[in-house]
């Protein structure tokens, strides 16, 4: 239990990983981008998933992000760096939720054999040049009024095969101490 300089006693709200917040409840976010299949018959593909406990106002980051590869301006005959899942900030205002996040999409197999056909093919100048797939990365910015323990989906863009990518993002009230 914490106690206000005033001696009266008030409510600590701590979260799971030691987070404080002086004022309002631990909410706890969970974010997942995922690629939906246009073929039924297919699985949504998992993109990224993260967690994050965010005290109320306070913009919280949030990451799940992989990279292989070297980045892009280190490269200058291998293959790219190539980035996959979610990162962004989530800010909650009482019931509304604000989010800004950058989803990085994997390349697919068809983008690949894409470059390496490029590849393999004289340019118009007459040289060979070198393709270099870039991933997709798709951008979410918006505010909703959530209810707790609810997923709310929202798609971001389409892949490079016209798949959709979708944000679904559940907020629930952390521990109470």
């Amino acid at each position: 239990m914490a106690r206000g300089s005033s001696g009266v006693g008030t409510t600590a709200h701590i979260g799971d990983d030691g987070l404080r917040c002086p004022a309002g409840v631990v909410h706890i976010a969970e974010i997942q981008a995922i690629t939906r299949q246009n073929n039924e018959a297919d699985p949504n593909l998992p993109i990224g998933q993260a967690s994050v406990e965010v005290c109320a106002t306070d913009a919280t980051k949030f990451t799940d992000v992989v990279t292989r590869g070297a980045p892009d301006e280190a490269v200058t005959g291998g293959s790219v760096g190539q980035k996959t899942g979610v990162d962004g900030t989530i800010q909650i205002r009482g019931r509304t939720a604000q989010m800004d996040a950058t989803v990085y999409v994997p390349l697919a197999a068809a983008d690949i054999a894409q470059c390496s056909s490029r590849d393999d093919a004289p340019q118009q100048d007459g040289a060979a040049g070198t393709c270099r797939p870039h991933g997709f990365v798709a951008s979410f910015a918006g505010t909703w009024v959530f209810s707790a323990g609810k997923w709310q989906s929202f798609q971001t863009g389409t892949d490079s095969a016209g798949n959709p990518i979708v944000l679904a993002v559940r907020i629930m009230n952390g521990p109470v101490e």
